[in-house]
């Protein structure tokens, strides 16, 4: 059997696009093995099956995040129809906490689990050559008529992260890529790539499925500025996306990244695409960040409620944020957070607090976001145990951050689905439409997209009461502009109210 492998990202609604730093160490492995390797975008070919197919892989694998199942499946099923010999295998996030049900869909023959570029090499290596697949490592596929699953294998060591081919960004249509590249509301560079600096997160947020593990594992600095020197003599890249989950973790380590980038590739911009935690950052390391070509931190604070970050085992503290939020600022960064609403428990008072928080830090932008229980979290277990899933939570489609669509998939005794949908409305309201500062440097940006989106969330508010029955967008507390508690003593003990999509369920 030939050695031709086809390696497939399926597209996502949720309108950002970068290459799948994932896919493409895949890819680079298997090429460093022997095998013919091919990769295929939706996002930027969606009629990419009929070249799959005329491609005639052995092996297709795809990349599943929940939101995309899908479309997986569907494509799926057609090569299994169109190319019975080949093997179709899903890997990924979803793949990885869900295998039993995405193997529900006969198009597809395995999935491999966790880290999977050696195992995914050993699969390829098994089929090609006619070999069985019951050494295989991380791997879960039927057989005769039972689910099978190998052990998985060890996670990669910080120096066999090192040792890893660099990602096959040759395979990518790159001027396509830098054409379509996002990453939020402020982007500077124009040829833009990420990288991978180390794998892992030890902390216990329970709203994230952390498929990587929880030890962190680093790649050395010097191997880290080598792939960035390769990126930018192969690729001409003027900026570079650092998407680890947790770059400050070690941070020594990235202060000697940061002050190599500095000397050695002077005129690079630097962005951090997962942000970074305001309690592992402090002066010495935005100063580095910024001589690095840094313009924009995220910082993950997720709200501005002690106790929600609590239910959320969010370890931060908020002060500490605070300080670390203005240093960004004194020191010339634009700086940007997130907020979710409609965490079991939450209530009015809390989402309050929180839009207050936010509006007294120096932001230039807020994604502000419903609770998305992804398969696999500690969130997802306590929806499913009390019976929170709204009905669009059984579509795996609304399983993305959107910003104009707003789709709740959790409802509470102190928050229904109208309730989240109207308290992100209101929030995007208080933070960007009384703010004429904060909308003006979002229009400013490349995002205009944004826009849109706000004036949508806006003139929806206008026309829904809020809970005390006064109009959503008068504030009646004074200079704060923010309207009084509208659930006052009742929040925690108020019934769920269902929207149209809860009573279908």
């Amino acid at each position: 059997m030939h050695r031709r492998v086809a390696l497939v990202q399926p597209r996502i609604p949720d309108g950002n696009f970068s290459p799948n730093l994932g896919l493409l160490y895949l890819a680079a492995v298997l090429e460093k093995s022997g095998m013919q390797v091919r990769t295929f975008d939706e996002s930027l070919d969606p009629g990419y099956l009929q070249k799959l197919l005329a491609y005639r892989p052995s092996v297709v694998g795809f990349t599943v995040v929940t939101a995309a199942v899908k479309r997986v499946f569907q494509a799926a099923r057609r090569i299994k129809a169109s190319l019975p010999e080949t093997a179709v295998v899903a890997g990924g996030p979803h793949p990885s906490v869900l295998p039993e049900e995405v193997l529900a869909c006969p198009g597809i023959d395995a999935c491999v689990v966790g880290e999977g570029e050696f195992a995914f090499l050993e699969l390829c290596e098994a089929w090609v050559n006619g070999g069985t697949l019951d050494g295989v490592a991380n791997l879960v596929r039927r057989s005769s008529g039972t689910m099978q699953r190998t052990p998985c294998r060890p996670l990669l060591t910080s120096a066999e992260l090192d040792a890893l081919p660099y990602p096959a960004f040759h395979l990518l249509d790159l001027e396509s890529v830098f054409a379509r590249m996002t990453h939020g509301l402020f982007r500077k560079g124009k040829r833009v790539l990420p990288i991978m600096t180390s794998r892992g997160c030890p902390y216990p947020c329970a709203f994230c499925c952390r498929t990587m593990g929880k030890r962190v594992r680093v790649r050395a600095a010097d191997k880290v500025l080598d792939e960035i020197g390769a990126l930018i003599d192969r690729y001409a890249i003027d900026e570079v996306y650092i998407e680890d989950d947790n770059f400050t973790m070690d941070r020594e380590r990235a202060l000697a990244i940061l002050r190599g980038i500095r000397s050695r590739f002077p005129g690079l911009s630097v962005k951090f695409a997962n942000g970074l935690r305001a309690d592992r950052v402090d002066a010495t390391l935005l100063e580095a960040i910024r001589a690095a070509g840094g313009y924009w931190i995220g910082f993950g604070i997720e709200s501005g409620s002690p106790r929600v970050l609590g239910l959320m085992n969010k370890q931060l503290d908020l002060e500490r944020a605070r300080s670390i939020v203005a240093l960004a600022k004194d020191r010339g960064f634009k700086t940007g957070s997130n907020l979710i609403i409609g965490y079991p428990g939450e209530t009015w008072s809390d989402i309050l607090q929180s839009i207050r928080f936010f509006r007294s830090l120096e932001l230039d932008s807020l994604a502000i976001v419903n609770l998305v229980p992804f398969p696999g979290t500690e969130v997802r277990a306590i929806c499913e145990e009390r019976g929170y899933l709204t009905a669009a939570a059984q579509d795996w489609d609304n399983y993305y951050f959107g910003i104009a669509d707003v789709r709740p998939l959790v409802h509470t005794p102190s928050l229904s689905a109208t309730d989240t949908k109207l308290a992100i409305w209101l929030c995007y309201f208080l933070f960007y439409g009384i703010s004429w500062k904060r909308l003006s440097r979002a229009s400013s940006s490349l995002a205009m997209r944004f826009l849109p989106a706000l004036a949508e969330r806006i003139q929806a508010l206008a026309a829904l009461p809020s809970p005390t029955g006064r109009p959503a967008n008068r504030g009646t507390s004074g200079q704060s502009g923010l309207p009084d508690d509208p659930a006052g003593s009742r929040e925690t003990h108020r019934a769920p109210r269902r929207d149209a999509q809860a009573r279908k369920a």
